[in-house]
């Protein structure tokens, strides 16, 4: 089961898996269909990703980069984040927001 973005999340999707804080709290039971309050609750709660049944493409993935294209921002954001926690879930935000922002300013 893949987790998506929470940007990428829009009401009416339903959770394929319990979303838990990180005390380990249930938040929300699997297999409810998400709303605006939902959304809400979740940013209040610092969680940045869900399942989602179905599974979902996300907003950059929609994109269709060049692979040359995202193998080069890959690898300067690579070193550009070379100091810090890749798998820490706000670096890695930060991470795939800048190699997106990287292949805009390429492609516009």
């Amino acid at each position: 089961m893949e987790k998506i973005l929470l940007d990428n999340v829009e009401t009416g999707m339903e959770l394929d898996a319990d979303v838990v804080d990180q005390q380990g709290r249930v938040l929300l039971k699997a297999g409810v269909i998400l709303n605006e309050k939902h959304l809400r609750v979740f940013n209040t709660w610092g969680i940045l990703e869900i399942s989602i049944k179905g599974g979902v493409e996300s907003k950059e993935e929609k994109k269709n980069y060049p692979p040359e294209l995202i193998e080069e921002a890959n690898q300067l954001a690579k070193i550009h984040f070379q100091h810090n926690d890749i798998s820490h879930p706000v670096i890695k935000e930060l991470f795939d927001y800048w190699q997106n922002q990287y292949m805009d300013s390429k492609v516009h």
